[in-house]
């Protein structure tokens, strides 16, 4: 359990004839049967249009929210209707420089290249033309040695709504255009070994542009985990000087082939203090962005059964034979502070 301070929201739109909204979809976040909020989706509406990504930024801190139990529900905004190909949830605990990632939620797949037209999910106040709520599947962060078979990666150019302004460069010059024609590379090794290498693609996205979002899918070749991953870390490298200035950065893991995952692996999270502008020219940018691991909510302390008795304030323990069940010591294990309300 985690008390969270910022939700995120990512989609991928259809690239279908309609497949886009103006109706944004509110966010409804309940625990079990009990409904907690509501949050319009607000920001980026070209990001709903169609072939399309979008991020959402939702600040939580002042709601005493915690990850335990959340089901995250997608509302249809109108009868504008709408066609999602991808959508993932994640919370962040804490503040920097101790950021938490909390994965919460996904829907992957809601369609594909051969899904006709018509058919995939569509949400819509109109219930001939879609359903008017969506819910996404629970997911957790697997153990460290899950592994991924494949990848979602999440970036976010300068001046998209709701993020902070990305890294400067090593010269004031003229940042009217934060966006890339690129290409960026993004690669992930441990000593001895590269476990990734992956050219972020062209897409009907707009992709690496400036004020874009960007939300891609992809097969590993070969699966790796965080524990493969441990004395590495993931980078960013640009191969041109037309620089780039990302605001926001993020790489999970699916621990499936196909279908909906059990575990959102997080491998980064980058707000805009962690980035930097990006160019091969070293005057107006860096070449290479390392990018830092993202940091988990430890799992709780786990104590060993005690057998005994409870007596005062101390628990004596007894230490049994194997298969006799007959004591061979009493050591007091653990002591216990009572107080009464």
């Amino acid at each position: 359990m985690a008390r969270l301070t910022e939700l995120y929201v990512a989609t991928r739109t259809r690239n279908v004839e309609d497949a886009g909204t103006e109706d944004a979809p509110t966010l409804l976040v309940s625990r079990g049967a009990q409904d907690l909020f509501l949050v319009p989706l607000v920001g980026d509406i070209d990001g709903l249009g169609t072939g399309r990504a979008a991020v959402f930024r939702i600040d939580v801190a002042d709601r005493a929210l915690d990850s335990e139990n959340l089901v995250l529900r997608l509302l249809a905004g109108g009868d504008d209707a709408w066609a999602p190909e991808q959508v993932i949830a994640w919370g962040v605990a804490g503040r920097l420089p101790d950021i938490r990632v909390v994965p919460l939620g996904a829907l992957i797949d809601l369609a594909t290249p051969l899904t006709a037209a018509s058919a995939g999910t569509w949400l819509s106040t109109d219930s001939s033309e879609g359903d008017a709520e969506i819910a996404l599947q629970p997911v957790g962060t697997g153990r460290h040695a899950s592994r991924a078979w494949r990848m979602i990666v999440i970036s976010v150019t300068d001046q998209y709504p709701g993020f902070q302004p990305g890294g400067p460069g090593p010269s004031v010059g003229d940042t009217s255009d934060t966006g890339t024609d690129g290409p960026v590379t993004l690669q992930a090794g441990a000593p001895g070994r590269l476990l990734l290498s992956y050219l972020l693609p062209k897409t009907p996205q707009g992709d690496l542009a400036q004020g874009h979002a960007n939300f891609y899918l992809t097969d590993l070749a070969a699966p790796f985990s965080r524990e493969d991953l441990e004395g590495g870390h993931f980078t960013l490298t640009i191969s041109s000087t037309d620089w780039w200035v990302p605001s926001y950065f993020a790489v999970f893991g699916l621990d499936t082939t196909w279908g909906q995952p059990n575990a959102l692996i997080p491998f980064v999270h980058a707000p805009a203090i962690a980035l930097e502008r990006m160019s091969t020219d070293p005057s107006e940018g860096w070449e290479s962005n390392g990018l830092p691991t993202a940091q988990l909510v430890p799992p709780p302390d786990v104590f060993p059964p005690v057998v005994g008795e409870l007596s005062g304030s101390v628990i004596a323990a007894r230490r049994t034979d194997e298969g006799s069940g007959r004591p061979r010591s009493e050591l007091p294990v653990l002591h216990i502070n009572r107080k009464r309300t």
